[in-house]
C-alpha cells in the first residue's frame, strides 16, 4: 500500500475548511472527533503537534466501509460549505495539495464521517513521524435546507445556560 498523504497538525487539530475560513467562534465540540462550525469543521487529533496520515473519499466513492474493524473511532456530522470548496487543511500550512476536494457537488451541505486510528498512541505529544491515520468521507446532502440566518441579534441574557446554548448553536 502506498504511503498516505501527511497533514501537519498544530494544537491538536486540522481542518475540513471551505475556502480556508475558520469561524472558530461557532464551533460545536459535541460531535467527538469532528467539530463542525458555521461552515467547515475541525478534526481533533490525539497528538498536539506533528504529522498525521489522511485519506479522503467523496461523492460516490464515499460509501460505508467494510473495513470498520480497522478504525478505532468514528465521528459524523453535517458540514455547510457555502463556497463549495471543502478541503483538508493544516491550520498552519493551508490546503493539502495532494488531497482532492471534498465538496464535489459545489456549495451546499455535506454528510461527513471521520474514522481514526492511533489517536491514543501519543496523546498531546509531538511527532513528525505519523502514528495516527484518518479516513474522511464526504457525501452531498441534498435533502438539507440551507442554514437559517438571523435578521435580528439575539437578545443578551447573562445566565450561564443561555450563554452555553448560544455557543453550541454558534450565535
Amino acid at each position: 500500500m502506498p504511503a498516505l498523504p501527511q497533514v501537519f497538525v498544530n494544537e491538536g487539530t486540522f481542518g475540513i475548511l471551505d475556502d480556508g475560513e475558520v469561524p472558530i467562534e461557532t464551533i460545536d465540540w459535541s460531535h467527538g472527533i469532528i467539530a463542525p462550525m458555521s461552515n467547515g469543521a475541525l478534526v481533533l487529533t490525539g497528538i498536539n503537534t506533528g504529522n498525521v496520515q489522511v485519506q479522503v473519499e467523496s461523492g460516490s466513492t464515499a460509501t460505508p466501509s467494510a473495513d470498520n474493524e480497522l478504525w478505532e473511532e468514528t465521528g459524523r456530522c453535517r458540514i455547510w460549505a457555502p463556497r463549495g470548496k471543502l478541503h483538508i487543511e493544516s491550520l498552519v500550512n493551508g490546503p493539502h495539495q495532494d488531497l482532492p476536494p471534498l465538496s464535489i457537488a459545489g456549495p451546499g451541505w455535506y454528510e461527513v464521517e471521520v474514522k481514526a486510528r492511533g489517536r491514543h498512541l501519543n496523546p498531546d505529544g509531538a511527532s513528525l513521524e505519523p502514528s495516527e491515520c484518518y479516513l474522511i468521507q464526504a457525501r452531498p446532502d441534498t435533502n438539507a435546507p440551507p442554514p437559517i440566518t438571523r435578521a435580528a441579534p439575539v437578545p443578551a441574557r447573562d445566565d450561564e445556560e443561555t450563554r452555553r446554548q448560544r455557543l453550541l448553536r454558534g450565535l
